[in-house]
């Protein structure tokens, strides 16, 4: 997602708007967002360390983030994200906290040596019903930092982007 970030800031400064102040957007549940990505963050370095997953935790941390989004749906680009979110979180729920990856979608991003005993909520796909919602869409980038996605990643892609744009004041020019 740090492409699409990259993307809005440009796209906002290119629309005259200055996506500095975004960061003064008041979000309902700010600290609360803040310690579920602290969670989520501490619960991927456990992965690596242990080689262990905690889908449970997982999916509290998910569902946490859903109702939060669902609080500040207001704001511009946070229903794409909350689209996206919730069929991410779908996706976990079906599979038992895991997020189903292809291998075909892995071997065309290069990502095909990528093991999964380090990571914290994905796994290989095999025989579902639901692989759509699943990581198969690959994301390539011209540096080489490439990705798999999903459709809930896109939309939440999207609603960054939007986001990003749309909650950036416009710049004011004094003489």
């Amino acid at each position: 997602m740090t492409y699409v970030v990259l993307a809005g800031i440009v796209a906002a400064f290119l629309s005259k708007r200055n996506p500095m102040t975004i960061l003064h957007i008041e979000l309902k549940a700010r600290y609360v967002m803040i310690g579920i990505l602290g969670v989520q963050i501490l619960l991927a370095i456990i992965a690596a360390k242990t080689n262990q997953q905690y889908p449970i935790i997982l999916n509290i941390t998910f569902l946490g983030i859903l109702v939060c989004l669902f609080w500040n749906r207001h704001l511009s680009g946070i229903k794409w994200i909350l689209g996206g979110a919730s069929l991410n979180f779908l996706a976990l729920l079906l599979h038992g906290g895991l997020m189903p990856v292809s291998a075909a979608a892995m071997k065309i991003s290069g990502l095909d040596n990528a093991g999964f005993d380090a990571d914290s909520r994905h796994y290989l796909m095999e025989d579902t019903a639901f692989w759509w919602l699943g990581d198969w869409i690959p994301f390539l980038t011209p540096v080489g930092t490439n990705y798999v996605w999903s459709p809930g990643d896109v939309l939440v892609a999207i609603g960054i982007f939007v986001f990003l744009v749309r909650n950036s004041q416009k710049r004011s020019y004094t003489s």
